[in-house]
């Protein structure tokens, strides 16, 4: 099953990197696909970025780091909070998050043509399903590697 879920993924990862590559946007490493799309979706800082992607607070601030330095993100002082920052998408950032929407809808036009709807359908519901699970949410995610 993880092959077949990494391959599937390749189909994206490969569109989303082509449309950006196309677009002048070829410097967003792939972790910040899903970072800039967490950031769009609500998520504004690192913390709701760790929780959304499951990764840890060493990971979300190298890639912070990455973003803010290659301008999809910028930082700005909390004002509930001044220990704390805000993450915020920039002109370029919301360009990208654009993209990626677009070769998403892409893919998935092109996947649903392959398997049809109603098989394209019954595998998102089923990965919503698995994804949403509590033992299996991001925040209760299990660090050790290599358990399946």
């Amino acid at each position: 099953m993880p092959w077949l879920l990494r391959r599937v993924n390749q189909h994206y990862r490969n569109a989303i990197r082509s449309k950006l590559t196309e677009g002048g946007l070829g410097d967003l490493p792939q972790p910040g696909y899903w970072a800039l799309t967490a950031l769009a979706k609500g998520a504004h800082d690192a913390s709701h970025l760790m929780i959304e992607m499951g990764v840890t607070k060493q990971a979300v601030s190298k890639l912070v780091d990455t973003l803010v330095t290659a301008g999809f993100v910028e930082r700005r002082s909390n004002q509930a909070d001044r220990r704390r920052s805000d993450l915020v998408l920039t002109t370029r950032g919301r360009k990208a998050v654009s993209i990626i929407e677009s070769a998403v809808k892409i893919t998935e036009r092109r996947l649903i043509a392959e398997v049809g709807a109603r098989t394209f359908s019954q595998l998102r519901q089923a990965l919503e399903e698995v994804a949403s699970s509590t033992t299996n949410a991001p925040h209760h995610r299990d660090d050790t590697r290599g358990i399946p």
